[in-house]
């Protein structure tokens, strides 16, 4: 197994001019090559939590370790992908997947990663073709390459698929779940939508507002395609609505009723585990 072992002690944090913290004693634990949700109502401190981890920006207090060393700022082996895929224009496709090789003096690699990593996120007809030709879905896609590119331990994910259409949507976090299986690496996405977090994680940590903190932990043991339309994809969304909605102190319309997700023949259910 690749990726890489995080863990986060007395994560505390608060801005300059805030007189809230934003983030107030978290810790965390993620194991190599497990792909985790931060999943919360905006305002809750998940970015800022996600930043911190992937050594973007410094906490107030506390400290994050990747494989045992101390983070102290970002490095090619932690790579974030944003809500926007911040391509350059004039660039060919083939030529904003190669950036990250050159910017670290690896553009020995570009003959042979660039054309690979492509045909990973199912661009590979596309490598000449200019950026601003491609739909908001291919484009992301190719953001997806350039940080693939670099064969990073952990991906950080900041909502990078908020802006797309419901289909592309989808078919995205299948294919980046799928992708970083297939390489071993770390999973780290911060999230809004429940759906996205049981879609891509294997365990969802609620977060609560004022100031940021952890609720409750909902593993998610579903094997194999996850298919929304599926018995087991329906119960641990129920959990993890529920346990969204005790962070959130609301009512989500969408829960489903408890007796149509659970029976003798049912497999184990999502684990709901509160943090205190």
């Amino acid at each position: 197994m690749k990726g890489a072992h995080i863990k986060a002690t007395g994560i505390s944090h608060t801005y300059r001019r805030g007189a809230t913290k934003a983030l107030d004693g978290i810790d965390l634990e993620i194991q190599p090559g497990e792909a985790i949700a931060l999943i919360g109502r905006s305002g809750c401190g998940k970015s800022t939590l996600l930043h911190i981890l992937s050594g973007l920006s410094q906490a107030s207090e506390g400290t994050v370790y990747v494989d045992g060393a101390l983070v102290t700022g970002p490095s090619p082996s932690r790579v974030m992908m944003f809500q926007a895929p911040s391509l350059y224009p004039w660039m060919t496709v083939e030529q904003n997947v190669a950036v990250g090789l050159k910017f670290n003096g690896r553009m020995r690699e570009a003959k042979t990663r660039v054309p690979e990593m492509l045909e990973l996120v199912e661009l590979g007809s596309y490598a000449k073709r200019n950026v601003q030709d491609l739909s908001g879905g291919q484009q992301q896609r190719v953001a997806l390459a350039r940080s693939l590119v670099l064969n990073p331990q952990i991906l950080f994910l900041d909502e990078p698929l908020s802006a797309l259409d419901a289909f592309t949507r989808h078919a995205l976090q299948r294919d980046i779940r799928r992708i970083a299986a297939e390489m071993g690496i770390t999973l780290v996405l911060v999230t809004h939508d429940i759906n996205e977090a049981v879609m891509m994680a294997d365990r969802a940590l609620v977060m609560k507002a004022n100031p940021g903190r952890f609720s409750a932990e909902v593993a998610i043991p579903i094997e194999g395609d996850r298919a929304p339309s599926s018995h087991e994809f329906a119960i641990a969304k129920a959990a993890l609505v529920e346990a969204y909605e005790g962070a959130a102190g609301l009512t989500m319309a969408e829960t489903a009723a408890p007796d149509r997700l659970t029976s003798a023949t049912d497999p184990a259910p999502a684990r709901v585990r509160a943090i205190k």
